[in-house]
């Protein structure tokens, strides 16, 4: 009987959390359920007030609002007759981030010659993403349909190692530099320095440049290990093993920066935590570095082994995998 009462309670709380998500009004008349429906989603509103605070007051960029998707105008196109910029931008549609969209967002200005060179770069990654045996036969069957789903949940991001301030001052993309020009994507700096602060891959910088695929979708770690994870994200694509990454920590912070910017979304949010290739030495052991984004905000973490879902911390260990091809001499 116990247990058929618990079952209820349950799905009556689940069925009170679906609709919240899907703004139906529905009041909740049972007092308990009412408080364990506010313990639940107690977390999510306090960042959510902490944001719109931070955005309202203190220095650094504004986040710029989304724009409503751009649907390429026109009949349907012959894809592989396209220049590979327009067929990047009916594949990925509102996901497609131009490199002049990267050069706003990193408020840097790139010469004419680097411009070019990274352009061409981006051109190889989009007619290489086309060659792949998931997406040849769709490309040659003018499937543009067909290939918007098979990349629906992928986003291609240019990783350079340089941004600039607000007064245009050039420094490197390292995680200290990104959580002063982008602070609204952390909380507010404590008096006490932080753990992290004091760590080397504080101030190294993101690795590039270079074009990048990005998996918008978290890969769940908790059976199997990221290099097993990795294997199988690449043997899906049809490709090597070494064609497939994790993140280091400040690749993961740049990444979900760049999107947010772009795009005015969070793609990379979630409930997990999400597993870099960086580590620290704390004493005699090495403890992994990993993020957490629940809405907005990004929050750095250390540990020894893997962080495992548990009661009080409902969060997945993950990771997004990206895919990158060897870079042209």
């Amino acid at each position: 009987m116990t247990e058929n009462v618990e079952s209820m309670e349950t799905e009556d709380l689940v069925q009170a959390i679906l609709d919240l998500e899907h703004d139906r009004e529905v009041q909740v008349e049972d007092t308990d359920l009412a408080q364990e429906l506010s313990d639940h989603v107690k977390e999510y509103v306090d960042e959510l007030v902490q944001l719109r605070a931070d955005e309202s007051v203190g220095e650094g960029r504004k986040r710029k609002g989304r724009k409503n998707v751009e649907v390429p105008e026109g009949p349907v196109p012959e894809l592989m007759a396209l220049p590979p910029g327009e067929q990047a931008r009916w594949i990925f549609m509102e996901r497609y981030i131009s490199l002049e969209k990267h050069e706003d967002i990193l408020g840097i200005n790139l010469q004419p010659e680097a411009f070019a060179e990274f352009q061409e770069s981006f051109d190889r990654l989009i007619k290489d993403l086309l060659l792949l045996p998931r997406s040849l036969e769709a490309a040659g069957k003018n499937d543009i349909t067909g290939l918007q789903k098979l990349f629906a949940s992928y986003v291609p991001i240019f990783r350079y190692n340089e941004i600039a301030d607000d007064h245009g001052v050039l420094a490197e993309s390292s995680v200290a530099n990104l959580r002063q020009a982008y602070h609204s994507y952390f909380y507010k700096r404590r008096k006490k320095t932080n753990w992290f602060e004091a760590q080397q891959f504080y101030t190294e910088p993101v690795p590039g440049p270079r074009w990048v695929l990005c998996e918008t979708e978290y890969h769940n770690c908790t059976l199997r290990r990221p290099h097993h994870k990795l294997d199988k994200f690449a043997r899906d694509w049809d490709l090597p093993p070494e064609f497939a990454h994790q993140k280091s920590i400040v690749e993961d912070i740049y990444d979900r920066i760049i999107v947010g910017e772009a795009l005015a979304e969070d793609l990379f949010a979630g409930g997990t935590n999400n597993m870099t290739t960086t580590q620290y030495r704390v004493r005699k052991s090495r403890r992994l570095v990993f993020t957490v984004q629940r809405v907005h905000k990004i929050t750095l973490h250390g540990k020894r082994g893997i962080p495992h879902w548990r009661a009080s911390r409902r969060l997945w260990p993950a990771l997004h995998p990206t895919l990158a091809f060897p870079e042209t001499p």
